[in-house]
């Protein structure tokens, strides 16, 4: 670099009068000149690259908007569920009311369908439709649940139903049922497997209109990128133009432009953040490409968390349970759950219904727990649920979730072989790190293995046996 500068140094020393040449004052002056069109360029580089980086900022927050909508849409069909089910249970019009406040009032489902459907341009639509197809599956699923709650309402004496409800088409043989019977109906329609199956329908609808909406801002993402790299060569250009013009200016361009892009291009092939460093532009640079290289870093976080899942089951693997633990060992309860005999079970039934099992438990475990609790397999037959805002006086609540999970395993509707569980249950104490709380969750579960299987153990305490 150096013995360049000083033979384009020596190129322009002015010559000897007698001989002719350029004077150094018509050097000086172009010189100045073309640093003010240089200069002029670059500027407009720099509002080019802030018109990029804006783009760049409008396509994540309509992205983290459309992402919520379609957040929205899950947590109302769930919450939608909570409500027909909890009326279905205790016959509390309060839930009736608040399912209709939330289908035709709040109606989160919709305005999620009509915030994607303003959000993209007619060619960017596929997250969209998706999206639509799970409001749909919600609608179907919706005239189940009028169903369930008519034969509710009737079964409890509920007055004053909406016409949705009292208007729902009556089930086969419903004229001779008993009130008991009834309201057995009721619950098989809410709790059933054709309901959870619906249920997962809808998840996967909402699942495949995320991974489509990510599709779509990764391609709008790249490109911008492909114009700020465009941008970011011709500034190079510029600069070295500048440097072979401008003598005057050499040290300065060594200084505060040359030096900082050499180091910008270093950090750009390792894969590093830039240091903000030199001229204006290039700090501006700087700034616009540190923006994109942590939108791209939380894009690849995002994709990381895809290969966090179980691909059988669809719930989380050992990797997903590793990273939510990191971050959850406080006030929670962390289960082990053992299909008790399962390789005895897949000698007798063979592999592909073993797969069936697990996969059956892994939708039971959503199903009955807490939408902010964790459900993952983390080995062969071993599942984990990791139960968030927990205290060790929760026994029951455990129990009773662990019972609703057996009452969904019960269902032989799906003509699978009955399992049972035997299920090592421990909560968090002060000081507990994710490996203590898991070899307390290990004790436990090894206890309730030994004295019989088909129990629920709590570290520090006795058996309980399986809720029904």
């Amino acid at each position: 670099m150096s013995d360049h500068v000083e033979a384009t140094i020596e190129e322009l020393k002015p010559a000897d009068a007698s001989h002719g040449g350029i004077s150094i004052r018509i050097i000086g002056a172009i010189t100045i000149v073309v640093a003010i069109l240089l200069a002029f360029f670059a500027f407009t580089l720099a509002g080019q690259i802030a018109d990029v980086k804006a783009t760049a900022e409008t396509d994540e927050a309509r992205y983290v908007e459309c992402s919520d909508a379609i957040n929205d849409l899950q947590d109302a069909s769930d919450y939608l569920t909570t409500q027909a089910r909890m009326f279905v249970v205790t016959g509390d019009p309060a839930n009736m009311d608040a399912y209709f406040e939330e289908l035709y009032t709040t109606d989160r489902r919709g305005s999620a369908v009509n915030l994607l459907r303003t959000s993209f341009s007619e060619d960017l639509q596929s997250s969209a439709d998706l999206l639509q197809t799970a409001l749909d599956k919600s609608d179907e699923l919706a005239e189940n649940e009028f169903v369930a709650m008519r034969l509710a309402a009737e079964y409890y004496g509920v007055k004053d139903a909406p016409k949705a409800v009292m208007k729902s088409a009556p089930i086969e043989g419903e004229q001779n049922m008993t009130p008991d019977q009834k309201i057995e109906a009721a619950r098989e329609i809410m709790l059933g497997a054709d309901y959870v199956q619906a249920k997962s329908a809808i998840s996967q609808a909402v699942e495949a209109s995320s991974s489509a909406l990510l599709d779509e801002l990764n391609a709008e993402l790249e490109a911008n990128n492909a114009l700020m790299e465009t941008l970011l060569f011709q500034l190079r250009i510029s600069v070295a133009l500048l440097l072979c013009v401008v003598m005057v200016l050499v040290l300065v361009l060594l200084m505060y432009v040359l030096k900082p892009l050499n180091h910008y291009i270093k950090r750009i092939e390792k894969n590093e953040p830039l240091e903000a460093d030199g001229s204006y532009e290039l700090r501006y640079l700087a700034t616009a490409y540190n923006t994109m290289y942590e939108d791209n870093s939380r894009r690849i976080k995002q994709l990381r968390e895809f290969a966090e899942r179980d691909p059988l089951t669809g719930i989380a693997n050992r990797e997903g349970y590793d990273t939510f633990l990191a971050t959850h060992t406080r006030n929670i309860a962390l289960l082990l759950i053992d299909i008790d005999n399962f390789k005895e079970f897949n000698k007798v039934y063979g592999r592909d219904t073993g797969n069936a099992v697990m996969v059956k438990l892994a939708n039971a475990l959503s199903t009955a727990f807490r939408s902010t609790d964790f459900p993952c397999r983390i080995e062969s037959d071993l599942f984990a649920v990791i139960m968030t805002d927990m205290s060790e006086n929760l026994h029951d609540a455990v129990s009773n979730k662990i019972g609703l999970v057996n009452t969904m395993l019960a269902d032989d509707s799906d003509d699978l072989p009955l399992i049972t569980l035997s299920v090592g249950a421990a909560f968090s104490t002060e000081g507990m790190s994710d490996h203590d709380i898991y070899e307390a969750a290990e004790t436990a579960l090894a206890r309730a293995v030994k004295n019989g299987r088909n129990c629920i153990a709590f570290y520090g305490e006795g058996n309980v046996p399986a809720a029904e």
